[in-house]
């Protein structure tokens, strides 16, 4: 029992280690086929009940360094039960872009909503992004650069949590960048397996190709990741990730553990109905690893292993994510935290293994819907 359970952090440590060279690897690439044509550009903003957040995106993205002519935006209001629309239509009249198009979808959800605004998108590059995010001036650049090359089919940038003040969101914000550096890690490999649709460029004769969001439009989130494997299974090698660091847009913290915990529900529910067996099994292996990771204090407990051998095993599993965190929080320009890591290796495993349970039976509301 003991080499067994000493075997699987053996194989977690090693995970990381290769999750580490693997980002290390793609953050120090660079693509000789980086274009440079100032290619047209639609920018589709879904939004539903974003009134706190609209306005500043869209002052950024009014501020983008990249010619006016050259780019449109498309904002898909989802039913929107707030002052969305108000505070979009006054950010627009004290700006001088003329290029923004309201669409309002019959349909309701976010796929819906990206859907009708590819269709309306006057251009074949599609940007995504989310209202509630800010994007750096030179962000649309650095997405342009990225297809240079006619088999690029998508393009996934990275995303990150910005903290307040607080350890909670010191603690969303590592958390978060963990996700992002795994997904840009295993893209090194040639193996896309996660990306965000806060910071997503495609095709859209692409989207159109793969059938869109056809086959899942009953689940609610996963508009970035479903899309990026009907693309990697039609394009294998078609994805690329966006390393320039005027590509990172930035996003708010939840504000209260509720809010979190719906959230992260709701990502984790489209696990389940993955058809990419790699994503399937690197899912189910970490959902294990941190059950693991609960079950041996209580193995230690009944004295069935030493409390030497947990104190390694434990220190061994920081040391790894440590290594791993510390890179991709330094390149994203997330000030590091001590207290908020020593937090997570605490609670990281019970959180992770919970809301993969959650995740099998729970529907959490979000934004007022089920």
């Amino acid at each position: 029992m003991l080499a067994i359970i000493f075997l699987i952090f053996i194989f977690y440590a090693g995970l990381l280690k290769a999750l580490y060279s693997g980002f290390v690897k793609i953050i120090e690439q660079r693509d000789a086929e980086r274009t440079k044509t100032t290619e047209t550009l639609s920018v589709i903003v879904p939004f539903r009940n974003e009134e706190q957040n609209i306005s500043q995106l869209l002052v950024d993205l009014f501020s983008q360094q990249y010619p006016i002519e050259k780019f449109e935006i498309l904002l898909v209001n989802d039913h929107s039960e707030d002052m969305s629309m108000l505070k979009a239509e006054e950010a627009i009249k004290a700006s001088s872009f003329s290029k923004c198009i309201f669409i309002h979808p019959a349909a309701s959800g976010k796929k819906a909503a990206i859907t009708e605004g590819v269709r309306q998108a006057t251009w074949n590059i599609i940007v995504t992004v989310d209202a509630d995010c800010r994007v750096p001036t030179d962000w649309l650049k650095s997405i342009n650069a990225m297809f240079g090359d006619e088999n690029v089919k998508m393009v996934f940038g990275p995303v990150k949590i910005e903290p307040d003040n607080s350890i909670f969101s010191k603690m969303q914000s590592i958390e978060f960048s963990s996700l992002i550096g795994s997904g840009a890690a295993t893209m090194a490999y040639g193996v896309p397996t996660m990306c965000n649709g806060a910071n997503l460029a495609f095709r859209k004769e692409t989207f159109n190709e793969v059938g869109g969001y056809e086959g899942n439009e009953q689940i609610a989130s996963g508009d970035d990741e479903f899309l990026m494997r009907k693309i990697a299974n039609k394009f294998p090698n078609g994805i690329k990730f966006n390393n320039d660091k005027q590509g990172i847009v930035s996003t708010n913290p939840q504000s209260s553990l509720p809010e979190f915990m719906a959230q992260r529900i709701r990502w984790a529910g489209k696990w389940s109905v993955h058809q990419d067996i790699k994503s399937r099994l690197l899912a189910l292996f970490i959902f294990s690893f941190h059950a693991l990771v609960l079950m041996v204090p209580f193995m230690v407990f009944q004295h069935r292993l030493a409390l030497l051998f947990l104190g390694v095993l434990f220190f061994g599993k920081a040391i790894a994510e440590y290594r791993f965190l510390r890179v991709v929080n330094f390149w994203l320009n997330i000030p590091w935290n001590w207290p908020a890591f020593i937090l997570l290796q605490f609670t990281y495993s019970l959180y992770a293994v919970g809301i993969g349970v959650a995740a099998l039976f729970l529907k959490p509301v979000w934004k007022g819907r089920k």
